[in-house]
């Protein structure tokens, strides 16, 4: 009870460092203790609770930098941290529609973080053979019922567009070459650190609506697999696109993170289907 204890007072003290309320980004240090915490404690709602305090409605550099420590901690901590995160989905809510009425990219670049989060925990609450970096068995995918992969392809592309509209606007929100040119790139950086786990996140998706749009697009009447073969190329051709992007803006982040390549390009192999397949993205060397 008394190691319970200290572990909570040790991950509120680095929730703490990680959102104050300024433009520079948090210490990696501190991220990775909260992780390792989140571990011993197999809690996250201290870390909910601090975050609260701080106010996730009013700073809009706190409330930026809770999303982007909850997205990795969603993504490298235990099963809990989904869990109890769900227990907060109303604030998440209310968070999400108060940046959204405000006229500034930045605060439009939280509620769709927001999204991001929610959609994540509802992915994961409701698929739990997903791990929390979405890792998931599929060797057997043609075992699954027809109705069951259209749900799971479905949603797979529901999170893939909540994805798409985070990093739309943070790349809206990046005028890099003028941050560059005035000699302040803070703002850049800051914004920028919502791309890695977003990055993450849409190429582990590729691979699995990838396999789930083969396999049933072999299966289903003609009709229903275009109607799904269109929905997923239109998705991932903006991600190419958005892809293509970061790729030429890359050099401008230097060594402060690394972002992720994107899978390479996959080949549905679906003759009767007359339709232009999308390439997946690919990003230059780190």
């Amino acid at each position: 009870m008394c190691d319970h204890r200290l572990y909570r007072r040790r991950m509120k003290c680095h929730v703490i460092k990680v959102i104050t309320p300024t433009l520079k980004p948090a210490k990696q240090s501190h991220v990775d203790k909260i992780i390792a915490l989140s571990y011993r404690l197999r809690d996250a709602h201290v870390l909910w609770q601090t975050a609260e305090k701080a106010s996730l409605t009013d700073n809009a550099y706190t409330t930026w930098k809770f999303c982007v420590l909850l997205h990795k901690v969603l993504r490298l901590g235990p099963k809990e941290v989904i869990r109890d995160s769900s227990d907060y989905f109303s604030l998440i809510q209310s968070s999400s529609m108060r940046w959204e009425k405000q006229n500034n990219l930045t605060h439009y670049c939280i509620a769709a973080y927001w999204k991001v989060l929610y959609g994540r925990i509802w992915f994961l609450c409701n698929y739990e053979n997903f791990s929390n970096n979405l890792d998931c068995d599929v060797s057997h995918i043609d075992d699954y019922g027809e109705n069951c992969r259209i749900s799971l392809l479905m949603d797979i592309l529901d999170y893939q567009e909540h994805l798409n509209g985070l990093l739309f606007i943070v790349l809206s929100a990046l005028d890099v070459q003028s941050l560059i040119n005035s000699g302040d790139c803070r703002q850049t950086f800051f914004l920028a650190q919502a791309l890695p786990s977003a990055v993450s996140d849409s190429d582990t998706l590729y691979g699995y609506a990838f396999l789930l749009v083969k396999s049933l697009c072999r299966q289903l009447p003609a009709d229903t697999s275009s109607d799904l073969y269109k929905r997923f190329s239109s998705i991932y051709t903006i991600v190419q696109e958005i892809f293509d992007q970061i790729s030429s803006m890359q050099m401008n982040f230097g060594n402060l993170f690394a972002i992720p390549k994107f899978t390479t390009t996959l080949c549905l192999d679906i003759p009767e289907l007359a339709l232009q397949e999308p390439t997946a993205p690919s990003l230059m060397d780190c």
